[in-house]
């Protein structure tokens, strides 16, 4: 089973529903569907957590956990960098890329190039698909991030 990582408020971390962005949507879902963010690396969530932080709390970085997940051997739908349009709405793009691989619910998970590390990828978890019971979290641990991290007033 590969191995993903996640970063998330403490209530959160054994929980794989993702309410936390179904409310409002994100990168890769528009708002009224879930969700679960992880990341193949754990330094990798740590910037994309940053880049998401609001900018009011970058002067007091909040405890976090990381949590581990062992995700099932299955086919994963993956996005290439190549695909990822260089020009025009991004976020767009994305959510309707992203909306169409729930909807269709053939596939666990979505790979994606980060767009923060294009090098690196992101991959997304369907928690209403029949795999995600297969998913496993493997380990939470306490989260700080490092005091040079945090804004300076």
């Amino acid at each position: 089973m590969p191995t993903v990582w996640r970063l998330t408020v403490p209530a959160y971390a054994r929980k794989l529903d993702g309410e936390g962005n179904r409310r409002h949507g994100a990168r890769w879902n528009s708002p009224g569907r879930g969700v679960v963010y992880t990341a193949e690396h754990l330094s990798l969530c740590v910037l994309e957590a940053l880049a998401h932080l609001p900018p009011e709390l970058r002067g007091s970085l909040p405890p976090m956990s990381a949590v581990s997940l062992d995700i099932p051997k299955v086919a994963i739908l993956a996005v290439s960098r190549e695909e990822i349009p260089g020009a025009g709405d991004l976020a767009k793009w994305c959510r309707s890329k992203g909306d169409a691989w729930l909807e269709e619910g053939r596939f666990l998970a979505l790979s994606a190039p980060s767009i923060i590390v294009p090098q690196e990828r992101n991959v997304m978890l369907n928690p209403r698909h029949p795999g995600m019971e297969k998913v496993k979290i493997v380990s939470v641990e306490e989260f700080r991030f490092d005091t040079r991290l945090q804004a300076q007033s």
